[in-house]
């Protein structure tokens, strides 16, 4: 406290003034008491306490400009504007409120005796209070999330520590904003936003003597404790950067706690144990891991000397060696790392995270659930997207999003919420192995286990997806900034200056791309500091399906080391996976399998092999895909005709991949079992059936009634080699698709005459010919006439159903007796006819064609309306 009370002394003493100015005569109510010394204790913490650039920002507050660091800047003229700036972003439009950038003002003038800076600083302070009350247009921001009110209060609690802490206004501003923040339905308890508040509120309760305001903030931290920080120390914000903040803001709330004569919370205790967490979470390189909202800044050494992070924090050059190099934590982290720099330098050292929290409800969470970082030989080699800045739009959307990570992105799916995922987590058997499963998609689920061998320095990632519907989905990987991007293959390997990595798809891989920096839709970029994106390369391994699997191994590689001193291949099941790889460092055979294993002795695997399709058509290309091969090697896909007639013959041979994949590309001239066979043996056969149009359907076509006929058929005497997959109906200018069971289809509406029907069966690769019938369809005439008609006139009545071109009579019969007339008429291409027939009185309407009879209809004569009598002219009376 030596600090602020000097500085406090030295603003009294050049002012020529009391240090605190009692209330005004007659004031209408009664105002607390300030306790300055109170006031003085609890500013002499954080942003209260005096630094190097006061002079700097004072100068620039003085000049009319208030920086506000990463948040931005906007103009503080004489009368100040507390509208949100555009040169603010949506965190500074909120921290212009907090008015602790407020305070170098006060320092800097009590420091050197510029009472201009120091009426400054009240004058600012005034102006808020009077423009900025709870009912303001303003109180979205001054009056909304919680962390603006408490750095807000403790400004205030800093003007109360100086030369003008007892006027009125801001006495009346304190009590007014202690009100604020210890009402219990504005508080929300849900980030370090929250602890903000709360320490604001204790330090205005112990400097206006608010009892009951200090034992709601004291009991507000430690819950806040326990909601931020896990019981092993690790952080429950989604961001190790948030997990170092904390740590030092928990350490404040301890000292205006232990100053303000509170006992501390049992919570507080944990907060002992974030040292070693942060010691995981730290690159080799001494920066923090960018996960969540964390950029990945080196740590202070005055914060963490003493402590267990301190070897973390000065890259092995002082305090204790943490005795483990692989763990897990509550708040959804795994961090693994080589070494602690015993066998190569400390920087040199590998480390990976692996994330399993979740986004919802959480502020400082990305949706990052299984996503995976790696750095290596002294540079970051598998990324995350960073933190960017808290500007809220598409740019911070994609940063926050799942498809921005190192993750299985199901494309075009949206993300619901789900529970935290649970981390299994073990080192044994010469491994460290983590499996979690990510059900953020609406019926899929995505189980990812990464293995970490750690003789051979280099990661295994094995994904599977299982979904309800088919999907297309992408193992995403954010490479290297500055790094070109070489695909060979199923092995896609980084380029450039210093270390690369090479990732071996063994299964899963191709098809591959690599994009940089796309802005519709966003993909590849990168954040290393708050307000700073570059484009940066994500490498994307894609496949559609309900059941899928990606199993590759990501190997880093120091400076100069080619890509060819990597290599691995895999055999997978449902349940298991084994991959025998080979680095610089060595070669194993990892198996995976729930517990997991690693050998040094690489027994040969039994190649797989998956034809793309098992029906083509014949003479088109059949593709095949093999696995578990030795990898660089020759592999040979042989054929054997299922008619018998010869015996196995190779077709095709090629190279295996650095991944042990190899793809087959042949012409299906017959149907066969395929098999690939290298020196170790040969793979299950894969059958592909060669396929050729189904023969035509024998048709039939019968009348089903007044304009309808009935299509049947028989299913093809030859199907063409493949199950018939629907047929294709077609008769008198309509036409059905049929499944594979149908054998009749009855269309209606049919005009009469000779009509003809086409039915063709289809399989999986051609169509038939066309098998063809037809029928006469008879006419069926039908009458319509308008129900009544003026008498003398005449109606319409139209006739349908006729044979186009053919004859019909239609028979008009007056009901009251008398002779009947007869029309004859044509039917037009349509089957129709109109014809317009005199109606004297009422009438019977009968048509035939031949001796089918249409149904009669009634036409009444209505009498003709009388006419309307001529309007009188109303006479004009003259005035």
């Amino acid at each position: 406290m030596k600090l602020v009370r000097l500085v406090v002394a030295a603003a009294t003493l050049a002012l020529g003034a009391p240090l605190l100015v009692a209330p005004p005569a007659g004031a209408a109510e009664k105002l607390p008491a300030v306790n300055v010394a109170a006031a003085t204790a609890q500013c002499d913490l954080s942003f209260g306490l005096p630094g190097k650039s006061d002079p700097d920002r004072a100068g620039k507050l003085m000049a009319g400009r208030a920086e506000l660091g990463n948040y931005g800047w906007f103009p503080l003229a004489k009368d100040v504007s507390w509208r949100p700036y555009s040169t603010l972003d949506s965190s500074g439009k909120g921290h212009m409120h907090s008015l602790d950038w407020l305070l170098p003002l006060l320092r800097e003038g009590a420091r050197t005796g510029n009472t201009a800076m120091v009426d400054r600083f009240y004058a600012v302070l005034q102006d808020w209070v009077k423009d900025n009350g709870p009912n303001a247009s303003s109180r979205r921001y001054a009056w909304g999330p919680p962390i603006y009110e408490g750095f807000r209060a403790l400004a205030l609690t800093c003007a109360a520590a100086g030369p003008k802490g007892r006027s009125a206004w801001l006495v009346k501003a304190m009590v007014q904003h202690g009100g604020m923040l210890s009402d219990p339905r504005r508080y929300e308890g849900v980030n370090n936003a929250s602890l903000h508040q709360a320490m604001g509120l204790y330090a205005l309760a112990v400097t206006l003597g608010r009892e009951d305001w200090k034992r709601v903030a004291a009991s507000r931290m430690g819950s806040l404790a326990t909601r931020l920080i896990n019981a092993d120390g690790s952080d429950n914000e989604g961001a190790p950067g948030y997990g170092v903040s904390n740590y030092r803001w928990f350490g404040e709330a301890r000292t205006r706690l232990e100053r303000g004569g509170s006992a501390l919370p049992a919570s507080f205790d944990r907060v002992a144990d974030v040292p070693e967490f942060i010691t995981m979470a730290t690159r080799p390189d001494g920066r923090l891991e960018a996960l969540g909202d964390t950029s990945p800044n080196t740590l202070k050494a005055s914060l963490w000397a003493g402590t267990a992070a301190e070897f973390a924090q000065t890259r092995g050059k002082s305090g204790p060696r943490p005795p483990a190099t692989f763990a897990a934590y509550s708040g959804g982290y795994v961090f693994g790392r080589s070494g602690w720099g015993e066998s190569r330098s400390f920087r040199n050292e590998t480390f990976f995270s692996l994330r399993a929290g979740r986004k919802s409800g959480i502020p400082h969470a990305h949706d990052d659930v299984s996503s995976v970082t790696l750095y290596a030989y002294g540079s970051p080699l598998l990324l995350d997207p960073g933190q960017w800045r808290y500007e809220y739009g598409s740019t911070r959307d994609y940063i926050l999003s799942h498809a921005s990570h190192n993750v299985v992105v199901v494309n075009g799916a949206s993300r619901v919420y789900q529970s935290t995922p649970q981390i299994e987590a073990s080192s044994v058997n010469g491994i460290d192995l983590v499996t979690v499963t990510d059900r953020g998609y609406r019926g899929v689920t995505i189980t990812r286990t990464l293995a970490y061998d750690r003789a051979e320095d280099a990661l295994i990632v094995w994904d599977r997806l299982s979904s309800s519907s088919p999907v297309r989905a992408s193992q995403q990987w954010l490479l290297g900034r500055g790094k070109g991007v070489r695909l060979d293959a199923d092995a896609a390997h980084t380029t450039g200056a210093g270390p690369n990595v090479s990732l071996l798809f063994t299964s899963g891989g191709a098809p591959m791309d690599v994009v940089k920096g796309s802005t519709n839709p966003r993909r590849g970029w990168n954040s290393t500091a708050y307000g700073e994106m570059a484009a940066t390369p994500s490498l994307r391994a894609s496949q559609t399906g309900t059941s899928l699997s990606w199993l590759t191994v990501i190997a880093p590689r120091r400076g100069g080391v080619t890509a060819s001193t990597v290599s691995a291949t895999a055999t997978v099941s449902g349940s298991a996976a084994a991959v025998a790889l080979t680095t610089p460092a060595g070669s194993a055979q990892v198996t995976l399998d729930g517990a997991g294993a690693r050998r040094s002795a690489v027994v040969p695997f039994t190649p797989s092999l998956v034809a793309a399709d098992g029906i083509v058509r014949k003479g088109r290309a059949a593709a095949f895909r093999a696995t578990g091969l030795p990898p660089s090697t020759p592999v040979t896909l042989e054929a054997l005709p299922v008619d018998g007639s010869a015996g196995w013959s190779t077709v095709a041979q090629v190279k295996s991949s650095a991944a042990g994949t190899g793809e087959f590309t042949v012409p299906a001239d017959y149907s066969a079992r395929y098999r690939a066979t290298t020196e170790f043996g040969a793979s299950p056969t894969q059958t592909v059936v060669a396929a050729v149009s189904p023969s035509p359907p024998a048709v039939r076509v019968e009348p089903a009634g007044p304009g309808s006929v009935r299509v049947s058929w028989d299913a093809p005497g030859d199907t063409g080699g493949a199950p018939i997959t629907a047929y294709t109906v077609s008769f008198a200018g309509q036409s059905r698709k049929t499944s594979a069971d149908a054998r009749s289809v009855v269309f209606t509406g049919i005009v009469p005459g000779r009509r003809s029907a086409a039915v063709r069966a289809a399989n999986e690769v051609a169509s038939s010919a066309v098998g063809r019938a037809a029928v006469d369809v008879p006419a069926y005439p039908t009458l319509s006439a308008p129900k009544s008609v003026v008498a003398g006139t005449k109606a319409a009545v139209t006739l349908r159903g006729l044979i186009p071109g053919g004859t019909a009579t239609v028979t008009v019969t007056p009901l009251a007796g008398g002779e009947p007339v007869t029309y004859t008429v044509r039917g037009s291409a349509a089957g129709t006819a109109t014809v317009k027939v005199a109606v004297p009185a009422d009438v019977r309407v009968e048509a035939a064609v031949g001796d089918v009879l249409a149904v009669p209809v009634t036409v009444r004569a209505t009498p003709k309306p009388a006419p309307k009598p001529k309007a009188t002219p109303t006479p004009t009376t003259r005035r």
